[in-house]
């Protein structure tokens, strides 16, 4: 009796996708196996990663070495992300994107980072360039802002794809393509699910939004319209979530995206939020099992 298949959709949320690494990393160890991977923005990345690998742990000693190598301290990108401690998972990124550099952000630009320094970084992360180089199903998702479309890539270019899911709207350029403006998938989709529900037997879903607020202190327009758009996501994410057969919420502390110095924290939170789902999830898929195995018996 073949086993049910397993999707896992791995939400957006910047650094605090280093809580995605600890999940996987669990599920590893507990010898869950994945079928199939959809992701947004920092969750596509990690799932490209690890469709490529199978190796959560491959994952972390991957990322480990590229933000601690002379080649990332070459590359453009470097000036907008901070330099963690010696051996954290954030080692080596030189410069946080501070509320400065958004608050002096001209209105005349659709962005402070071009795609080519965003490319740049992916590429380094990534050893392979296409999807078809994956071991196991990919999907990526970004958002056609025009139309307010979803756009699923599952197949050719992988870093295109990457690039398209990463584009964080109003801090990361837009790309342009066959009449689109396509940014983050996150925008329409920060949990990507329903690319899964028709394809797997089971729908693992893995959340790292922002949960946790301070009280707004002095609250200006900026920071009153910021909040707003999270409270509206946190819906939306609820809403894809509900659709999981399970979910998994690990510990975000409320850190925001660019918290790069924070991705230690964020990765042990992974691995707990796992850990404490990882029997509820074993007995869905022993039930799943054994209900395919009665149906079979029965016809």
């Amino acid at each position: 009796m073949k086993r049910p298949s397993l999707g896992i959709a791995l939400g957006g949320g910047g650094v605090r996708g280093a809580a995605h690494v600890g999940v996987l990393q669990e599920l590893d160890s507990a010898g869950v196996e994945i079928d199939m991977i959809a992701g947004v923005s920092a969750g596509a990345v990690i799932g490209a990663m690890y469709a490529y690998s199978l190796d959560g742990k491959w994952v972390e000693e991957h990322f480990r070495n590229i933000w601690s190598s002379a080649t990332f301290d070459g590359t453009t990108s470097k000036r907008f992300i901070d330099n963690g401690s010696p051996g954290s998972f954030a080692h080596g990124i030189k410069k946080t994107l501070t509320e400065h550099v958004l608050a002096i952000m001209s209105l005349h630009k659709s962005s402070i980072i071009k795609n080519d320094q965003l490319r740049e970084v992916l590429e380094l992360l990534m050893p392979v360039r296409t999807f078809e180089e994956m071991k196991i199903p990919l999907k990526i998702v970004s958002t056609d802002i025009e139309t307010g479309d979803d756009l699923i890539s599952d197949k050719g270019d992988l870093i295109d794809a990457l690039v398209m899911s990463c584009a964080i709207p109003g801090v990361m350029e837009p790309i342009e393509e066959g009449g689109r403006m396509i940014v983050d998938g996150g925008v329409g989709m920060p949990i990507p699910v329903p690319v899964l529900k028709d394809l797997c037997d089971l729908t693992l879903a893995v959340d790292i939004g922002l949960y946790e607020f301070e009280r707004l202190n002095r609250p200006n327009a900026r920071s009153i319209k910021i909040r707003s758009d999270i409270i509206t996501s946190n819906r939306l994410k609820a809403r894809l979530a509900s659709d999981a057969d399970l979910v998994i919420r690990p510990d975000t502390m409320g850190l925001h995206w660019s918290r790069f110095d924070s991705g230690e924290i964020l990765f042990e939170n992974g691995k707990k939020a796992a850990r404490a789902k990882l029997s509820k999830l074993n007995a869905m898929i022993n039930d799943k099992k054994e209900n395919e195995i009665s149906k079979e018996w029965l016809s």
